[in-house]
């Protein structure tokens, strides 16, 4: 697996959350925080993706 560098993961961060304020969305104050640690290389885009995916699945049953 390829590791993007920091300037890497920060336009990636900022496409994904232009993307979704075309549909009027804002990251909450977790997913900002999880995107920070992603820019920091903190966390990988799997980790990201497995946080939200449980925080947000248990929020919905």
């Amino acid at each position: 697996m390829k590791a993007n560098s920091r300037l890497e993961r920060q336009q990636q961060v900022r496409f994904a959350v232009g993307m979704a304020a075309l549909d009027g969305g804002k990251p909450t104050s977790f997913t900002q925080n999880l995107l920070n640690q992603y820019e920091n290389g903190e966390v990988s885009s799997s980790q990201l993706k497995q946080a939200i995916l449980q925080k947000y699945a248990k929020a919905t049953n």
